[in-house]
C-alpha cells in the first residue's frame, strides 16, 4: 500500500512536470508573469535613462550656444572699441578751430595758408594757398596733403576746399577752407595792405634783460589781437598778397598780415597761444641755422602759425653796407643755396624776410630763383599794387605804440 501510494505520488508529480513541460511546449514564445513584469521595468528604466541623457545633451547644447553668443558679442564689442580708437587716431574727432581744422588726428597739426574763410571777388581767380601739415612724431608731412574741392568764381556763393594729410602709421587729418565768392567786400576794396613786423613777446613775470621797443608785452599784444578779431579783419595768404601786388587780385580793405622775425622763444611761448585764442593767422620767420630750428616747427606747430624763412645762415654781420649783413658779400648762387637749405628745414617757400632788411638786386634775383613768392624788408610802409614782390615793405610794431596808435596803423585804406 505504501509502495503503491508512493508510486501514486510520484506519478502525480511526473504528470505535473509533464503537464508543465507540455504547456511550455505548447506556448514556446510566451513569458511568465514575473518575467513579463521584469522586462517592463527594465524598459521604463531605460526610457527614463534615455530622457535624462537627452535632457543633459540639450542642456549642454544650450550652454554651448550661450557661450558662443557671449564670445560673438565680446568680439563685436572689441571691434567697435577698436574702430572707435582708430577713429580717434585717424581724425574723426572734431576740433573747434573756426573751420581751420574740423577733423584732425591727435598728433597732426594742419595750418592753412591765409584765412579759413577766404573771400574772392566774383570774376577774379581763386588763389589756392594750400595747407601745411606737421606730425608731432614724424615732422613735416605736407607732401602727403591732398586737396579736394572746386571753386567757381563766375558764380557768387560759398565753396568748400578740403585738405587731407596722412601720417606713415595711417592716421589722417583734415582741414577745411570755406571760399566765399562775393560781388563786393563789405569793408570796400583795399588800396594798400599793412604787413605788420613784430619781433618779441614777453610777460611781466619774465621780462628780458635787454628790454627795448622790439619787445611787446603779452597783454598789449592780446589787446591788438582782440581789436583785429572784433573788427572783422581779413588775413590774406601770400598767394593773395602776391596777386594784390601784381594787380591781379583784390583784397578787402580791412586786411592785414602779421609777421614775427627771428622765431624767438618769447613769441613762441607767449604769442602763439594768443594767436590760437583769437584765431588770427601769423608768420614766424625762423633763422634756420639755429640748433633748435627744426624742433621749433614741430614743438610749436599751431593751426594759426606758419613758419617761413629768415635765411639759413645769413642772419649775421659781414659787411659795412646797409645794416652790415653778410648777404651783400655773397654771390647769387650762394644766396640761393642758403635759401634752399632753409626751405629743407621748414618745408615752406611762400615768404622770406631779409636778415636786417638788407637786400640788393642780386639778393632779389636769388629770392626769385629760389621760388619764393614774397620777400620782405624792414622799410616802414604799407604794401601796394605795383610794388616789387621781392622787396616788400612792412609796418613796424613797437611797444611804445598806444592802442590808438595801433588802430591808426591798421586803419583800412579803400580805393
Amino acid at each position: 500500500m505504501r509502495h503503491g501510494g508512493h508510486e501514486g505520488n510520484m506519478s502525480r508529480k511526473s504528470q505535473h512536470r509533464r503537464s508543465g513541460e507540455s504547456d511550455a511546449r505548447r506556448q514556446p514564445g510566451r513569458a511568465s508573469r514575473a518575467e513579463r513584469s521584469g522586462t517592463a521595468g527594465e524598459r521604463h528604466a531605460l526610457a527614463r535613462a534615455g530622457k535624462r541623457r537627452r535632457r543633459r545633451r540639450l542642456r549642454r547644447a544650450l550652454v554651448a550656444a550661450l557661450v558662443a553668443l557671449v564670445l560673438v558679442a565680446g568680439a563685436c564689442v572689441a571691434l567697435v572699441m577698436r574702430a572707435n580708437h582708430r577713429a580717434a587716431q585717424t581724425g574723426d574727432a572734431a576740433t573747434s578751430q573756426n573751420g581751420q581744422t574740423d577733423i584732425a588726428a591727435s598728433d597732426v597739426v594742419m595750418t592753412l595758408g591765409g584765412s579759413a574763410d577766404t573771400y574772392v571777388l566774383k570774376g577774379e581767380d581763386y588763389l589756392e594757398a594750400g595747407c601745411h601739415a606737421v606730425d608731432r612724431t614724424e615732422g613735416d608731412i605736407t607732401s602727403t596733403v591732398k586737396t579736394q574741392g572746386k571753386v567757381d568764381t563766375s558764380k557768387a556763393g560759398d565753396y568748400t576746399v578740403t585738405y587731407t594729410a596722412r601720417a606713415s602709421g595711417g592716421a589722417k587729418a583734415r582741414a577745411k577752407r570755406t571760399v566765399h565768392v562775393v560781388d563786393s567786400f563789405e569793408s570796400g576794396t583795399a588800396a594798400s595792405l599793412p604787413v605788420l613786423m613784430y619781433h618779441y613777446v614777453y610777460t611781466r613775470a619774465n621780462p628780458p634783460a635787454d628790454l627795448n621797443n622790439n619787445y611787446l608785452l603779452d597783454t598789449q599784444f592780446e589787446e591788438q589781437l582782440r581789436y583785429l578779431s572784433q573788427n572783422g579783419y581779413y588775413y590774406p595768404s601770400y598767394e593773395e598778397v602776391r596777386g594784390f601786388v601784381d594787380g591781379t587780385h583784390s583784397l578787402p580793405a580791412k586786411s592785414v598780415v602779421l609777421t614775427f622775425d627771428d622765431g624767438e622763444a618769447g613769441f613762441l611761448e607767449y604769442g602763439t597761444p594768443l594767436l590760437a585764442k583769437y584765431q588770427v593767422p601769423a608768420t614766424s620767420f625762423v633763422i634756420c641755422s639755429d640748433d633748435d630750428a627744426a624742433d621749433k616747427i614741430v614743438r610749436y606747430a599751431n593751426p594759426y602759425v606758419q613758419f617761413q624763412s629768415h635765411s639759413y645762415d645769413m642772419h649775421r654781420d659781414g659787411t659795412n653796407i646797409g645794416k652790415g649783413g653778410i648777404i651783400y658779400a655773397l654771390s647769387q648762387d650762394e644766396i640761393v643755396s642758403d635759401l634752399r637749405q632753409a626751405q629743407q628745414v621748414l618745408g615752406t617757400t611762400e615768404a622770406f624776410a631779409y636778415p636786417y632788411g638788407d637786400n640788393d638786386d642780386k639778393a632779389q634775383a636769388a629770392v626769385e630763383q629760389a621760388g619764393i613768392l614774397c620777400a620782405f624788408t624792414v622799410h616802414n610802409d604799407r604794401v601796394r599794387p605795383g610794388d616789387n614782390p621781392y622787396a616788400l615793405s612792412r609796418v613796424r610794431i613797437a611797444s611804445e605804440y598806444t592802442e590808438a596808435g595801433f588802430e591808426y596803423l591798421v586803419e583800412p585804406e579803400a580805393r
